[in-house]
């Protein structure tokens, strides 16, 4: 599997070291208890859109989405980056989109 670097500005990457990691997704509650704890705001259409990286060894992390990729990310390499909308109804998590949205990380759309 590829690892793609951060390759976006010094100074960006510099600001991610006092900005914690993403959150670990591992579960369908991992996301709701994620957009609570960090008191995400709904969209118009009720979608939460948040950065995501999935890390080398293939843990997906989140953030908020005004969060950098490389902060998200620990300022790790990553298999994947980008945005990740969700719609939470109850304890069901759709996954609406994904994408490689990333120009800190600039991954291939097939990561």
């Amino acid at each position: 599997m590829r690892l793609y670097r951060y390759v976006g500005p010094k100074q960006i990457a510099e600001r991610a070291t006092s900005t914690p990691a993403g959150t670990p997704i591992r579960s369908a509650a991992d996301i709701t208890r994620w957009i609570l704890e960090s008191d995400q705001t709904p969209g118009t259409d009720g979608s939460i859109i948040a950065t995501f990286v999935v890390d080398a060894v293939g843990v997906l992390l989140v953030a908020d989405r005004r969060s950098e990729h490389v902060a998200c990310a620990g300022r790790q390499p990553v298999r994947s980056a980008g945005e990740m909308t969700f719609f939470v109804n109850g304890q069901e998590v759709e996954i609406a989109a994904v994408s490689n949205q990333s120009t800190g990380n600039c991954p291939e759309p097939e990561s």
